[in-house]
């Protein structure tokens, strides 16, 4: 009888730091990038559903044929890609029970990945989402699966909500004004209210790069202005948009499955599992 298996997937891994390329086998890389993504100390179903989020993520990458350096299929530059850590290494920052932990997850998920209407998703996550997950915006507003939805488990993470206070003129200084007043507003939000558009004294700023120049943990923003400083509320951690990661560890600590919790996070989802 012929099998209905086929052999696990190789995958050539560009290594931006060390401008390297690698080779190793799907489920090896899944293992460098959970351990990289999601701190080892969650509880395991939190780590089984990083899992299948990581290894649709790749696929959907490789079904697209993302252009990486050196004919790589992935990377591990996360501004590109998704991050990966050698667990191989003796400096992998890892302990063995910790490392067992999350060989076990991805073991236990093998093969394992998320569709839509037949179709790997684009299998997004984020650390904390604040209470709230987003959709995309822009060209990835419409994507069915990545919808808002209320989150009430992700309070243990620090950046749940958190206040950071800036000198005004640092603020201005963003946008070229040095004027003595200070004012904001938010233009245009994301679906769940995140912070798309901004003015500063008129002047207009995305609130990426906001983010970015004052190096705050999410977009998801509010302002409270005073003479020569303003307290900035952030709600988050990350781009808000598919899994939460500690909401997915609250779940899973109130006894929810892996697959619970990504059906949670993405909407009229399927989980398939690869034949080798």
């Amino acid at each position: 009888m012929e099998s209905n298996h086929f052999a696990e997937p190789e995958v050539r891994l560009f290594l931006h730091e060390k401008n390297e390329l690698i080779s190793l086998s799907l489920e090896d890389y899944i293992i460098g990038t959970v351990a990289a993504e999601m701190p080892a100390s969650f509880d395991v179903e939190a780590l089984k559903a990083q899992a299948v989020c990581a290894r649709t993520y790749a696929l959907k990458k490789l079904i697209d044929k993302h252009a990486y350096p050196q004919g790589a299929d992935l990377s591990d530059d996360i501004n590109v890609c998704q991050a990966f850590r050698d667990t191989n290494s003796e400096n992998s920052g890892l302990s063995r029970p910790n490392l067992n932990r999350i060989k076990k997850a991805v073991e236990s998920t093998r093969g394992e990945i998320i569709l839509y209407q037949s179709q790997p998703i684009d299998a997004l996550y984020h650390s904390c989402c604040g209470g709230r997950t987003d959709s995309g915006w822009g060209d990835a507003a419409n994507i069915p699966y990545l919808q808002p939805v209320k989150c009430n488990y992700c309070q243990d993470s620090r950046h749940f909500s958190e206040v950071s206070q800036f000198n005004n003129a640092t603020i201005k200084g963003l946008v070229g004004d040095h004027s003595n007043k200070l004012k904001i507003n938010i233009l245009s939000c994301s679906p769940a209210g995140r912070a798309n558009q901004l003015s500063i004294n008129g002047k207009t700023i995305s609130a990426a790069r906001l983010r970015r120049q004052l190096n705050l943990p999410s977009q998801w923003m509010s302002f409270h202005i005073n003479d020569k400083q303003t307290e900035i509320t952030t709600r988050g951690y990350g781009h808000g948009i598919g899994l939460c990661q500690y909401g997915a560890n609250g779940m899973a600590k109130k006894g929810k499955s892996y697959q619970q919790i990504l059906k949670k996070y993405y909407h009229d989802i399927d989980i398939y599992k690869l034949p080798y």
